[in-house]
């Protein structure tokens, strides 16, 4: 079963392309394996669709950070030049 901190606010969950809100999705987790729930949370970190006993999810995952060339997070804020 998902608890409510497996689902993030950054995550959009579609169930057979109808959005679902996060205590839905935590009572469908219910009925999941454990594997099967494994595998959902896998999919919330990289977001993309899967089926589970024959129903499909899809997992859209907006990401707002910003990652540079190493693949690690940016400041949203540019430093300044000092004044010299």
């Amino acid at each position: 079963m998902l608890s409510k901190q497996s689902i993030r606010k950054e995550h959009t969950i579609y169930f057979n392309d109808v959005k679902m809100s996060k205590e839905e999705m935590i009572e469908i987790s219910r009925d999941f394996t454990e594997a099967e729930t494994k595998h959902f949370k896998k999919m919330l970190q990289q977001g993309g669709t899967l089926k589970i006993k024959g129903k499909k999810y899809k997992i859209v995952k907006e990401e707002n950070k910003v990652r540079n060339s190493k693949g690690d997070f940016e400041s949203p804020h540019k430093l300044k030049d000092p004044i010299e």
